[in-house]
């Protein structure tokens, strides 16, 4: 007795969710990266490269996955994502066992486990979205609420059962991988076959339509016969003949709607470059705070300590501790809230869309606005205990940028060609999260002293990084307006050509 299809469709909807952890692994690398560059004699500035091949695998792949999951259905997608990650994973832990250092391997496994990432979550998020399309926002949110989750899970693991066993930390990853991959994957593959048969039948209807629609061998209806006196006869029930009027009015969500297109032709679309801004500006500001919150705790709780020969020992240790501490919770907290934001993201889609009929695009404020507060708490916190609130908040609005961007995307440009289309905008964020990383690192840098011991701290606290801020609120302010444009620019131009198209008739 085969399962009901409500049942059916809840077990691919946890099979999606939980692949997510999986995909989301890559932001796991902070956890485990001194251990390998200690094991590998790898400096500070080499653990970040490879950390950013990780990143050029996850944007890379993202229109070729895409491309694949749009064309190939999700089964194909799938398993490459699995075995990159599969191989990523046992290659480090190799490397790592061996003591192979070796640069060029490093990065490809970080390659291959971003890569893998980007693949499995490409597929995910179609069938999510396939599958349930009147709650899209809530079934897309869940696997990528588990991504962004997927470092506080695997921290705590690996804090717990692996203290300081890199090698079994890195074994634990491949294949918890792995079982995961095995549960969860059989579902989506029969899902696979049941929406590539339903398309298959779909194009094959729409060509019989067709055929009968141009067909010359149907001749035209013949018209009515007039009755005497009276003139042509309107049959009451009778279909309209000729040519289909143009529609006047337009609902809130199809103002927004551009039809199908994809790839190249993606570049002709206005709206295709404000949405690829939002979210190279966007993610920018959240990576940036994600990749280095360490430095900034450390600057906080170094603020005006003098690190002379008598610092050492025992009150060193104790400080350094602190760092640690803080910095880890910082991490907790960026991922928890990350998670909350996807899932808030996703349910709040749907509802503005079903119960008030606007578009999906006046979320886009939510990000904007929130980041905006964010930098401005950058620029002004001085104290570290007061920095847990600016980690809540950058995790949140990033998180909700990461889920309401492809509900955009796909209500814009149409879910036939959706996973390619988001795989081109997630190009978006490469370069503006490598310049305010980097700048970032630049100005902590410049305010940074050598000391007794040959490293380099900073001690003033908050001035060691916070003309960063000063960039970024302009950046975020800049996201208010390219979301305003997006939505009332165009709604504009709409009723505009609306009002025109009335006074042409």
């Amino acid at each position: 007795m085969g399962l009901s299809p409500t049942v059916t469709k809840a077990f691919v909807l946890l099979s999606c969710t939980f692949l997510g952890l999986i995909c989301g692994t890559n932001y796991l690398y902070s956890s485990y990266s001194p251990q390998l560059a200690t094991k590998l004699n790898y400096t500070a500035a080499d653990s970040s490269k490879i950390a950013q091949f990780g990143t050029i695998g996850v944007a890379i792949s993202g229109p070729i996955s895409g491309r694949v999951v749009d064309k190939k259905g999700y089964t194909f997608p799938l398993i490459i994502g699995g075995l990159c990650i599969l191989c990523g994973y046992l290659g480090l832990k190799k490397q790592f066992d061996y003591g192979h250092s070796s640069l060029p391997i490093s990065y490809l496994m970080l390659f291959l486990i971003g890569s893998g990432s980007t693949f499995m979550n490409s597929a995910c998020l179609k069938c999510c979205a396939i599958s349930f399309p009147s709650l899209r926002g809530v079934a897309t949110s869940l696997p990528l609420a588990l991504y962004g989750l997927s470092a506080l899970f695997y921290s705590v693991i690996g804090s717990i059962f692996f203290p300081g066993d890199t090698s079994k930390f890195l074994g634990f990853l491949a294949y918890s991988s792995l079982f995961i991959f095995a549960i969860c994957a059989p579902s989506i593959i029969l899902t696979d076959r049941e929406h590539q048969l339903r398309k298959t039948l779909q194009k094959a209807n729409k060509s019989s339509i067709e055929m009968v629609t141009l067909s010359p061998m149907i001749s035209p209806p013949m018209s009515p016969r007039p009755l005497p006196g009276i003139g042509t006869r309107t049959l009451p029930n009778s279909p309209r003949v000729g040519p289909v009027s143009s529609r006047s009015e337009y609902s809130n969500t199809e103002l927004q709607a551009d039809g199908e297109i994809h790839g190249f032709q993606l570049i002709s679309s206005p709206k295709f470059w404000l949405l690829f801004f939002l979210t190279g500006a966007l993610s920018s500001m959240g990576q940036m705070y994600i990749y280095c919150v360490g430095y900034i705790v450390k600057a906080l709780i170094s603020k005006g300590i003098v690190y002379d020969e008598t610092f050492i020992g025992e009150a060193k240790d104790k400080l350094e501790a602190l760092i640690q501490t803080n910095q880890q919770l910082q991490v907790g907290l960026l991922s928890t809230t990350n998670c909350i934001g996807r899932l808030v993201s996703g349910m709040c889609g749907d509802i503005i869309t079903q119960s008030f009929n606007k578009r999906r695009s006046w979320l886009l404020f939510v990000p904007s606005i929130g980041l905006t507060i964010t930098q401005i708490m950058g620029k002004t916190i001085d104290d570290y205990r007061s920095l847990g609130l600016m980690s809540l908040s950058t995790g949140f609005f990033y998180g909700f940028t990461f889920c309401i961007l492809p509900l955009v995307v796909g209500d814009i440009f149409g879910m036939e060609n959706f996973s390619m289309n988001w795989g081109i905008v997630c190009l978006a964020p490469i370069l503006p999260s490598f310049y305010f990383t980097n700048l970032f690192g630049e100005i902590f840098d410049s305010h940074s002293s050598t000391i007794p011991d040959g490293s380099h701290v900073c001690t003033l606290g908050k001035d060691c990084y916070s003309s960063i801020f000063d960039r970024n609120i302009m950046v975020t302010l800049a996201t208010v307006l390219t979301a305003s444009i997006l939505n009332f620019g165009y709604h504009w131009l709409s009723k505009k050509r609306v009002e025109y198209s009335k006074l042409s008739t």
